[in-house]
């Protein structure tokens, strides 16, 4: 059998479909796929550091596995042989998980997580895992494991977080899909910050496991090149397990049918306006949008204020709470601001946690009603563009609060809150070159509904996005070494 062969470029310009699509076809060979997602992932590891470990021996047997495969008229699923990248803090089967943390073990995990072992099933293969801050905790980039993970448009700059490895790695055109985890915008901020596509399911859609300390906001979800990939993923990787009740929660509601949809346009969600330069980029794509038709366009605002102290009830209970323990033994080689959490969750009494419950519901209530309203809900993804790669909020940003992360991510984590389905897609450049993204968000459960529609908006902006692929392969890596605290590269 004789494969084509692509170069670089062709492979970072492909969505996993169509490699998908080619390597069932006989015309793609998985091992080829393998060593150019290596070998770019390789080149750009000295700039980004997006990966905790490459895992080079395992993907090309895996890979040279599902090349025999097809060989002999097996083709598992769509993806089939596609290299992909899972986030550090997820499982697979016979590998180390860090999760960012020194104090995490290097024993080989007994079983995969739902989201890998489906994929794996599904004949996807992994070529590493990629950078999480500790335990997941924040949105930045940065980790006592790994050190700090920057973003392929410019390494100088953040790539978010807390699926930070992910984002830059897709972003970079490594690997066609990355697994990732959002409790508060981890899959959409690195996604918006590195001009990829993230989806973050309804909460339960995809299984959870092993569980997290904050479970009730904590959904699985991807980084992809593509929605029509992110599409894919979903409907590999959804369905019930046992091991996350939640998972039983999200079955997908009986389709829209033919009806037009109603989509509210939400230029500063919560009252609070995006830069000037993110409200210009976004405020092109939905002109776009408007324009091209398909849906009933108006603008709308959202019936309710920022929940940030819900928020910060639920995040720093669950965290301080659940690694407290942790923290007292290994507080100084954790990061200071996850060991803070414990002292922070310590100073809530139960009324005052109880009073968080009752403004959730009150908050889940109100933006329910919105999606009664509205079959859709367009907006920003994020306020700004990626900022300094070592810090952790920008400048003038609340450094000192509780949870400094959220002061500068105010359109994601409500909809954790609320559990709801949204995806973030690449709407064209900002100040500086850097990406922007709009999110959609959904009704509870429709996630073929945002789906369908990402779909629809990634066509019609496809004429007028600047650039898709972030220029970290153009980049001499002599540009910028990247000290890593942990010696973790090849396994």
């Amino acid at each position: 059998m004789g494969y084509a062969e692509l170069t670089a470029d062709e492979y970072r310009a492909a969505s996993a479909l169509d490699l998908g699509r080619r390597v069932a076809a006989g015309e793609l060979s998985p091992v080829h796929l393998a060593e150019l997602a290596l070998e770019l992932a390789a080149q750009a590891e000295p700039v980004i550091n997006a990966y905790a470990a490459l895992l080079p021996e395992r993907a090309r047997a895996t890979a040279a596995a599902r090349e025999a495969e097809v060989r002999a008229g097996t083709v598992r699923s769509p993806l089939h042989g596609v290299p992909i990248a899972v986030k550090d803090n997820m499982l697979e089967e016979g590998v180390p998980a860090g999760k960012g943390s020194l104090t995490s073990s290097d024993e080989p995990a007994p079983a995969s997580s739902p989201m890998v072992g489906r994929l794996l099933d599904a004949g996807a293969v992994v070529i590493g895992r990629t950078t999480t801050p500790e335990f997941g905790w924040k949105a930045t980039g940065i980790s006592p494991r790994t050190g700090i993970t920057r973003n392929p448009w410019d390494p100088q700059r953040n790539p978010g977080g807390s699926s930070a490895g992910s984002g830059a790695t897709v972003g970079s055109g490594a690997v066609p899909i990355a697994t990732g985890t959002d409790a508060g915008g981890s899959v959409r901020i690195p996604a918006a910050f590195c001009g990829v596509v993230g989806l973050k399911p309804t909460l339960g859609a995809i299984p959870v496991w092993p569980s997290t300390v904050n479970e009730n906001l904590s959904h699985a979800g991807v980084l992809t090149r593509d929605v029509r990939d992110a599409r894919a993923v979903l409907a590999l990787t959804r369905g019930p397990d046992p091991r996350d009740p939640q998972s039983y929660w999200s079955r997908p509601p009986a389709g829209d049918g033919e009806r037009r949809l109603r989509v509210g346009i939400v230029r500063a969600p919560f009252g609070i306006d995006p830069e000037e330069d993110v409200a210009a980029a976004v405020g092109r794509a939905l002109d776009a949008l408007v324009a091209a038709g398909g849906a009933d366009y108006a603008e709308t605002t959202l019936p309710t204020e920022l929940p940030r102290a819900v928020f910060e009830v639920l995040w720093v209970t669950g965290r301080g709470l659940g690694f407290r323990d942790l923290a007292r033994e290994h507080a100084d080689v954790m990061d200071p601001g996850l060991v803070r959490l414990g002292p922070l969750a310590e100073a809530y009494d139960l009324p005052a946690f109880y009073a968080a419950m009752t403004a959730r519901r009150e908050f889940n209530f109100a933006m329910a009603h919105v999606l009664d309203e509205w079959d859709l809900l367009v907006m920003p993804t994020m306020p700004i563009t990626a900022f300094a790669a070592d810090a952790e909020v920008p400048p003038g940003g609340e450094a000192d609060a509780p949870l400094p992360w959220i002061t500068w991510t105010p359109y994601t984590y409500p909809f954790n809150i609320t559990g709801q389905p949204a995806i973030t897609l690449p709407t064209g450049l900002g100040r500086g070159g850097m990406p922007v993204g709009a999110q959609i968000v959904g009704p509870w459960a429709h996630d073929e509904r945002v789906l369908e529609f990402a779909v629809h908006a990634q066509r019609v902006l496809a004429s007028t996005n600047e650039r898709t692929v972030a220029p970290t392969a153009q980049m001499p890596t002599s540009t910028m070494q990247v000290d890593h605290p942990r010696a973790r590269r090849d396994r």
